[in-house]
């Protein structure tokens, strides 16, 4: 059976866990994990809670249990969206409330 995502009618914001942010020039340089992959990306500072080292992104479908979460920009690898698994949802998204 093919999985077909439930997409919300309003975009929920979160924040990622990043394991890395540092500055490169005028942006900084994020890196992160979900779905066992390390992704990375090059963001504006107004995207990142530097206290917390987290990323902004928006929920904004629901693929069975998992999240299909978008990202303020693209990574260097996978392009704008990640999918955050159930299984690891407490630990890479907190609420942005």
């Amino acid at each position: 059976m093919t999985r077909v995502p439930d997409w919300r009618s309003e975009p929920k914001q979160v924040w990622i866990s990043c394991q890395d942010v540092r500055e490169v020039g005028d942006e900084l340089l994020v890196q992160f994990l979900a779905d066992g992959e390390t992704y990375t990306a090059f963001v504006h500072e107004r995207f990142v809670n530097r206290d917390n080292n987290w990323l902004q992104g928006y929920i904004i479908a629901d693929w069975d249990e998992d999240l299909l979460v978008d990202l303020p920009t693209e990574t260097l690898t996978s392009g704008s969206r990640i999918l955050v698994r159930h299984t690891e949802q407490d630990s890479v998204l907190h609420p942005a409330d």
